[in-house]
């Protein structure tokens, strides 16, 4: 009597029983799919930034350099280690080979700034340096301690201050704001005539 009552009861699960246990799994499911779906946002998200990072710092590393090398020449050369100075336009003249000219490679080198593009441009050839650029100027620091977007006389040029800012490729999802990111560097050519 008391085994087949037993047995009887215990055959199987209750149909709000099985509804119960569905009800929990959905719940649960849902907060694992709404968990991923943030991941994956974030992921996202932080892949722009270092993205957009490494695009401004890779123009500015590069920018910084050549610059510093400004005017290198043999003793008996003459020219201007900067020859066009203007806000958003730098040409630098370097002597890098010592054959007397600048016509090696990388001797002349010119970087300019498209805002209609966005793009930064190093001797316009037919591919950007950088892209996402909202801004790029050069500020000169001259002789006297002046300091000029355009400045009249290029040999008292002594300091170059660059400053460049990125953006994301694309706005943050929800949102139409862009991440963004502006670096500055001072830069001295070493070899202009002080």
């Amino acid at each position: 009597m008391g085994l087949s009552r037993l047995l009887s009861r215990s055959s199987g699960f209750t149909l709000v029983e099985l509804l119960g246990v569905l009800v929990i799994f959905a719940v649960v499911m849902a907060g694992t799919y709404s968990l991923l779906i943030s991941q994956q946002r974030a992921y996202g998200i932080q892949e722009q930034i270092n993205e957009m990072n490494q695009n401004a710092r890779a123009a500015m590393d590069l920018m910084t350099r050549e610059i510093r090398l400004a005017g290198y020449k043999k003793s008996t050369a003459t020219f201007n280690g900067i020859a066009i100075a203007q806000s958003t336009t730098i040409r630098i003249l370097a002597d890098l080979d010592q054959n007397g000219d600048t016509l090696g490679n990388n001797e002349d080198v010119t970087y300019s700034y498209d805002a209609g593009t966005m793009q930064v441009w190093r001797n316009s050839i037919n591919f950007p340096l950088a892209e996402n650029i909202t801004n790029l100027t050069f500020v000169y620091t001259m002789a006297d301690g002046t300091t000029t977007s355009n400045p009249g006389n290029l040999a008292d040029i002594r300091k170059v201050t660059i400053s460049i800012t990125a953006r994301t490729t694309y706005p943050d999802p929800g949102t139409s704001q862009y991440r963004t990111v502006t670096l500055t560097s001072d830069v001295t050519p070493r070899n202009m005539a002080f």
